[in-house]
């Protein structure tokens, strides 16, 4: 890779140049490169990863035309110490809902459910909590509310009625994560 300094002819310059040479603008100066040799073989977890980041490219560009929440990446940008708005959204696209720790337990002969989730620096949608009863048919379906740090569900039902319970995490992004838990 090679800088052009000082030369009124090339600077500025970017693209391709013939079928070797290629000049680009990197942090206003102009760098002159060979030309990459196209990938043939691809894996398939590479074209999943090249997917999905295509679709994070295509969220945050979405989300930097919307004031409300290109203000909240901005935010998040000096938060996380990004360069801009856009990477932290392409960064929150990227990042996936973790589920720490889950509990039931038994209070008057109804469940609660307990739920810790987590998303690293975002913040989290809601988390619902399905009971299903012993043909898998839903018994009771709700949100789940946040009290220090816990997400958690009192069941309506009796305990005795409910033979799972799956816990559906999902952050703003739209990333979906799912546990199910015997009773």
């Amino acid at each position: 890779m090679a800088h052009v300094r000082e030369n009124d002819l090339t600077e500025g310059l970017s693209g391709k140049f013939g079928r070797k040479f290629v000049f680009k603008q990197l942090r206003g100066k102009t760098i002159v490169a060979r030309t990459s040799k196209p990938t043939t073989k691809e894996s398939a977890l590479q074209r999943e990863n090249r997917n999905r980041f295509k679709k994070a490219s295509a969220y945050a560009k979405a989300m930097m035309l919307i004031p409300e929440k290109k203000t909240y990446y901005w935010v998040m940008a000096k938060e996380l110490k990004f360069p801009n708005a856009y990477t932290a959204a392409l960064s929150d696209y990227m990042r996936k809902p973790v589920i720490e720790e889950t509990n039931v337990v038994t209070e008057d002969s109804t469940l609660v459910v307990k739920v810790r989730a987590i998303k690293k620096d975002y913040r989290m949608k809601a988390i619902k909590v399905v009971a299903l009863g012993q043909d898998n048919a839903i018994i009771e379906e709700a949100e789940t509310v946040k009290d220090c740090g816990w997400w958690h569900y009192r069941f309506r039902k009796e305990k005795e009625t409910i033979h799972r319970i799956n816990v559906v995490v999902q952050d703003e992004v739209g990333n979906v994560l799912s546990r199910e838990i015997v009773v």
